[in-house]
């Protein structure tokens, strides 16, 4: 069960890699077409009239669910973690073993409904009111591959937590705690 688990998360881990370039990329590009767009819009009184529907369904959306689960992975999400210094290392794992499986349903649903949505767009070739008439599914694609990523994480740690705090092996490491870092 740990070789699979292990090779299921290499895998995870492969995608989310690049994945996040692209929502790396997504990023500098946002950042390049904001100072293009203030620049136009300041230096010649001519801005970017597709700039925002560029940034707002596309940049943004791709850069932040591209990169939600590999968030998960690095341990950058926000974390309450003051009882964690308070109790033990088993305690920590099922601590870490509930969460992670009371998260899987909550976004394995949010998944689910926004695949239907965006196979919705696609089937019936939607498109944008705005004036760039793109279709919606691209715009919408974003949210399921996110959320499926940070689904499959959060299953893959709850394996992990829970097969650490089955075996006392550590199968998967916990989280630092916040202010632990320089401890000696």
């Amino acid at each position: 069960m740990r070789r699979v688990h292990a090779l299921l998360r290499r895998v995870l881990d492969g995608l989310d890699g690049a994945l996040v370039a692209v929502g790396s990329l997504m990023l500098f590009a946002l950042m390049c077409l904001v100072v293009a767009d203030v620049s136009m819009r300041y230096l010649f009184n001519a801005p970017l009239q597709w700039s925002y529907e560029v940034i707002s369904n596309y940049l943004l959306p791709g850069s932040f669910f591209l990169a939600v689960s590999h968030t998960l992975r690095s341990h950058s999400h926000v974390a309450v973690d003051i009882v964690h210094n308070h109790v033990g290392r088993r305690t920590r794992y099922a601590f870490e073993s509930v969460a992670s499986v009371l998260a899987v349903p909550a976004f394995a649903i949010c998944a689910w409904m926004s695949a239907g949505a965006t196979l919705d767009h696609l089937q019936t070739a939607a498109t944008a009111s705005s004036g760039m008439a793109v279709p919606t599914w691209t715009v919408s694609v974003f949210l399921p591959l996110g959320f499926g990523l940070l689904t499959i994480r959060l299953l893959l740690n709850a394996i992990g937590y829970l097969l650490s705090l089955a075996t006392g092996d550590e199968a998967l490491g916990l989280p630092p705690i916040s202010g632990a870092e320089g401890a000696p």
